[in-house]
Formats: C-alpha cells, structure tokens, sequence
C-alpha cells in the first residue's frame, strides 16, 4: 500500500526535523501507542493497539531512522508483528521552507502486510482504517511541532 501526503507547519525547518527525528517526541502523536522502548537516537520499539473489522490485537515494531540529511530529509524503516500477522513500512519525509516561520512537510509511505490482517487488503477496509489513523498522526504531529516555538 503506497501512501503519500504533505502538510505546513507553524515552523522554522531546523525545529520540525528536530521533531521528526526524536522517537520520543514524534510517538506521543502514534494512534493507540501503548508503550515505546528507545534503544538509541536512530532505533525504537512501538507497541500499539491495532483493529481492523474483528481482528484486534498489539503490534510491536521495531523502527530505525536513515538517511538523515539535516534539515531536509530522513527515512524510518519498520518490522514488526502481531495478531498473525507481519508489517513492513518505508516512511520518508523532506521538508521544505514555505516562507516566514513556516515549513511544508512531504511524506510518503510504502506499506506491506502479510498474514490476517492482508485479508483486509490495500484499496478496501485497511487502507481506510490507515488514512484515518494517519490523519490523526499529522493533526498530533502539526500540534506538536507547533508548540515547540510556544
């Protein structure tokens, strides 16, 4: 599933990659978290509640940040488990200055599921249940940068 996206920020674009590289900071905006254990600066462990249809359960990733250029850019690599079922993720991100205090966010992401939870398939019940979840993360995500320079 191939997923894609950008936003603005009220920002300045050294303080939005500051935010988006820190685990710690960006997993508090992850739907559902229920715990995040960091290894170092570039590698993490999510544990989040996942529920598509009547299939509920946890998923635990594993996540590493790559390819860092600051301020413009980095990757997130992913791997995780759970509920018989495998996910891998490539998330990238590239930041663009939009004037004053602002910066433009450009995302995407390529998702790959495997076991129960790919029954739900891209284009039907998983891709709605991951566009909504994702729109959560961005207002979090927006909110939190945003508060940086409050």
């Amino acid at each position: 599933m191939q997923l894609k996206g950008s936003f603005t920020v009220k920002a300045n674009r050294t303080e939005a990659y500051k935010f988006l590289i820190d685990p710690e900071r960006v997993t508090r905006f992850m739907p559902d978290v229920e715990g995040v254990e960091i290894k170092d600066e570039n590698n993490f462990t999510v544990k989040a509640k996942v529920g598509i249809s009547h299939i509920r359960g946890t998923m635990v990733m594993k996540l590493r940040l790559t390819d860092k250029v600051e301020p413009v850019s980095a990757k997130v690599i992913g791997s995780g488990s759970g509920m018989a079922s495998v996910v891998d993720t490539i998330t990238s991100f590239t930041l663009e200055e939009a004037g004053e205090g602002m910066t433009t966010i450009n995302w995407t992401g390529d998702v790959k599921v495997g076991g129960k939870l790919a029954a739900f398939g891209a284009g039907g019940l998983m891709e709605r249940v991951a566009k909504k979840n994702l729109e959560k993360f961005v207002s979090g995500i927006k909110i939190g940068i945003e508060a940086i320079g409050n």
